[in-house]
């Protein structure tokens, strides 16, 4: 076994020690009936149970067992006083001790939640930053339960959550056969996407989660605001905790019930479209096969993009134009029908503006500006479709700028 996992399996027990303490729930009213019926209520769907009870078996006879996550800064932590206290981490330690052996030694958590970003740009880095980050140690490569999280990321998103959808289903359609989880986390003003993203849970039957339906009715009544939400975004480490309970509660609940007759349907319509499925991501230090790549003046790398705890440099490499740079463009070249960019979105001054052109035509103008703090959005500049020949270019307009692109997706 490596050293990264030793210490890994070390911090684990050690984080497992502090938060096992005080029972499943929340301080004083962890047995209270109100609160026993929130984390009920937060049982929007237990979904079809047969694949999770596979994962329980296996992780109950020992089996090495990855839990994915995915999803926006709540999914990273934010709020949280420490990275041990966000739900991420709780569940993935009260999964371990509550299913798996060796106080949950066999368990091991991969978190991919990256602040103020999107499902597209989730599903731009799951096969590297989930995929590729499972441990030697599990025999099938792929993470056994993903728990994806963005109702609060995807507003104004630009594949009108085809992207949700296609990572969504690509997870289910992995060979290991894993069981997903979609989480609906919610705004301090009760704010979230879960009518819309529900859809997609209710078409392949899956196991939903709602912290807006099971803990927010209660938040100014039996929990001041303040003691669940860090601020108007994210919950601070008790309001972490309720999120954890919630996911364990119904995983627990999910586990007593009687076995689905047979496995979700993959063949199912789908709600608002699977087309992005198969999107193969270009990094600077990764270049999918049938895909040719010209840095231009794009040799540089950013070594201030965005970083965080369970990820570390948020898709390795990148594409930077330095000042002073060539001007010439970064070109993708390929066959494909469609085509996302991600790019580093800042408020300063330093860094100017990108034209993205296809074929020769401007498709999009990349530009940070106020209230940008580094964070990677994503742009669609090509969404066709039956698939061709193509070229995308991504020029600076002044050369004394810098700009970085993070990744780029084509299908």
């Amino acid at each position: 076994m490596s050293s990264r996992h030793w210490i890994g399996r070390i911090i684990c027990l050690m984080v497992m020690i502090t938060l096992l303490g005080g029972g499943c729930a929340v301080g004083e009213f962890a047995e209270q009936e109100w609160y026993q019926a929130a984390l009920k209520g937060a049982e929007m769907s237990l979904g079809n149970n047969f694949r999770l009870k596979q994962v329980l078996a296996r992780a109950a006879s020992g089996e090495h067992i990855t839990i994915g996550t995915i999803g926006g800064s709540i999914t990273e932590g934010a709020g949280a006083a420490s990275y041990g206290e966000c739900w991420a981490s709780r569940v993935a330690v009260r999964f371990g001790s509550t299913y798996g052996v060796d106080s949950g030694s066999n368990v091991e958590l991969i978190n991919a939640g990256v602040g103020g970003t999107a499902s597209p740009f989730g599903y731009m880095r799951y096969g590297r930053e989930i995929v590729g980050r499972v441990s030697p140690e599990d025999p099938d490569g792929y993470p056994d339960l993903v728990i994806v999280e963005y109702s609060v990321n995807d507003w104004q998103e630009p594949t009108g959550h085809r992207c949700y959808e296609s990572m969504v289903k690509e997870i289910l359609q992995q060979p290991n056969h894993p069981a997903v989880i979609l989480l609906f986390a919610v705004f301090k003003n009760g704010w979230n996407l879960q009518e819309e993203l529900r859809k997609i849970g209710d078409r392949y039957d899956l196991m939903m989660v709602s912290i807006r339906d099971g803990i927010y009715p209660h938040i100014g009544k039996e929990i001041p605001a303040d003691d669940f939400f860090f601020d108007e975004y994210h919950p601070k480490s008790a309001g972490h905790r309720m999120m954890a309970d919630c996911i364990m509660q119904c995983i627990a609940d999910a586990a007593e019930a009687e076995t689905s007759a047979a496995d979700i349907n993959l063949n199912a319509e789908p709600v608002y479209g699977t087309d992005f499925m198969g999107l193969k991501t270009v990094f600077a230090d990764g270049i999918p096969d049938g895909i040719t790549v010209s840095r231009g003046g794009f040799t540089s790398q950013d070594f201030n993009a965005y970083r965080n705890h369970p990820v570390g440099l948020v898709c390795g490499t990148n594409f930077y134009h330095d000042m002073g740079n060539p001007p010439d463009p970064l070109t993708v070249t390929g066959t494909f029908s469609r085509c996302l960019i991600a790019w580093k979105a800042s408020q300063d001054a330093a860094f100017g503006v990108a034209e993205v052109l296809v074929d020769g035509e401007i498709r999009a103008t990349l530009k940070g500006g106020d209230g940008k703090w580094g964070q990677s959005e994503v742009a669609l500049v090509l969404d066709e479709a039956e698939a061709a020949e193509h070229t995308v270019e991504i020029r600076v307009t002044e050369r004394t700028k810098k700009f970085t692109v993070t990744a780029i997706s084509v299908k």
